[in-house]
């Protein structure tokens, strides 16, 4: 691994630091799924929602209870896509210019991060980030998460698995990679859509992220919501 990509690795490690300094611009709201009943009894059947897909495991696995959505105008991340998102929840956009001196913290591969969601308040490190492709190139959106994945420290054990979003073809990603603070294997997961504006990419982070149902859960909701706007 060149030390490019490791020290990537390690600057997104400690973004959640830099974001608290100035990068941060929204804020979670009404909209965002602040509100509600706790997230760990805030499962339920995935049923016929259309993003599901069997590398995450059964067509059956549970998703988290919905209460906001983001990337809608007006919503705490305005995106090229929407999807809903969990109880408990909380969204905050991400603005930062590729050209700012804050980019390689907000940036993995091709793809620039423009909103992140914490289920920090339901007691678990996990996080939802959104990147947008910037400079939009009009890659498959298999190859963007390819260079996304590479992007990840220590990455293997790639399995890309196609599925639909609403009338858009998608794809998901499961992989493990190494955990750059704890210095241990991990399980992670991203999917990929594209959209008018550049693909765009949700990928789920955090200590939880490999063993937690709620978590899990919270990313199945996203995925299985996923539209692209307009």
């Amino acid at each position: 691994m060149g030390n490019s990509t490791m020290r990537g690795a390690m600057v997104r490690g400690i973004l959640a630091a830099a974001l608290t300094a100035g990068l941060v611009a929204g804020c979670s709201g009404s909209d965002g799924g602040t509100s509600g009943g706790s997230g760990s009894d805030g499962a339920k059947s995935e049923g016929s929602a259309s993003g599901s897909g069997k590398s995450d495991g059964a067509q059956s696995a549970p998703t988290a209870k919905a209460s906001g959505s983001v990337g809608a105008p007006g919503s705490a991340c305005e995106l090229p896509v929407t999807y809903k998102t969990a109880t408990k929840w909380e969204p905050e956009s991400v603005d930062v210019s590729p050209d700012d001196e804050f980019a390689e913290m907000a940036r993995q591969g091709p793809v620039l991060m423009r909103c992140e969601i914490s289920s920090k308040a339901i007691g678990k490190t996990g996080f939802l980030r959104t990147y947008v492709e910037e400079p939009k190139t009009g890659a498959d959106p298999r190859k963007v998460l390819e260079l996304f994945v590479a992007e990840a420290d220590g990455h293997a054990d790639e399995k890309y698995t196609p599925f639909k979003a609403g009338s858009a073809e998608a794809v998901e990603v499961v992989y493990t990679e190494l955990d750059p603070l704890f210095e241990e294997k991990r399980t992670a997961r991203a999917f990929a859509v594209a959209t008018p504006q550049g693909t765009v990419v949700v990928a789920l982070g955090g200590s939880d992220q490999g063993d937690t149902k709620d978590v899990q859960a919270g990313y199945r909701l996203a995925k299985s919501t996923l539209r692209v706007n307009g």
